[in-house]
């Protein structure tokens, strides 16, 4: 994908290789549409790899949907999105990962159209914490907003994960911390990672 856009990448003696758990290929989305598609290719895969025991095929590609819509809803990045959605097995036990980036306005900027919130907004660990919150949105309507806020809760729950990353702000949420905002290096855009026990 990095060669596509014209960035050059040095790729030599990486080798490609067939990986029978990876659920969703890495792909590049930029309209509500392709994450719709790309949510139903992740269900399907679940689904005939056997994930269907207790709603989990569903709860991954509709984590993976929502993570992607926002991406595509709010960042306007000029090159896209891209997510991934990968199972691992592992000694400390099985998970699926999905992993949302893109290269936009990030979450502080989106959200400080909405002039109700924006005096409330200083850096982007402070926009990332009110991204979360129920009925938060740039747009300022009270029928957004749900959304991430939902998928945070969800991720509170034993063993799973959520990391939200924007601008120079970071975010994790686990069953044993609640929300832990920090500080941290330059990531520009925003990049969102939930972790699921198998």
């Amino acid at each position: 994908m990095l060669k596509h856009a014209g960035v050059e990448v040095d790729d030599r003696g990486i080798a490609m290789r067939d990986d029978r758990q990876l659920i969703l290929p890495l792909a590049r989305f930029t309209t509500e549409r392709e994450v719709e598609q790309l949510a139903n290719e992740a269900q399907e895969q679940l689904m005939a790899r056997g994930f269907a025991a207790s709603n989990l095929n569903s709860l991954v590609s509709e984590t993976f949907a929502e993570l992607a819509l926002n991406a595509a809803q709010h960042s306007e990045s000029a090159i896209g999105s891209l997510g991934f959605i990968q199972f691992y097995e592992t000694d400390h036990g099985n998970r699926f990962v999905c992993c949302v980036a893109d290269g936009g306005i990030g979450i502080r900027s989106s959200l400080e159209r909405n002039p109700e919130i924006r005096q409330q907004i200083f850096y982007d660990w402070d926009a990332i914490e009110f991204a979360i919150k129920e009925r938060v949105s740039g747009t300022g309507s009270p029928y957004r907003g749900i959304g991430l806020f939902g998928i945070a809760e969800d991720m509170r729950r034993a063993g799973r994960q959520l990391i939200i990353h924007s601008g120079i702000g970071m975010l994790m949420t686990t069953e044993e911390v609640e929300r832990s905002s920090t500080r941290t290096g330059l990531f520009p855009g925003t990049l969102a990672f939930a972790s699921i026990p198998a």
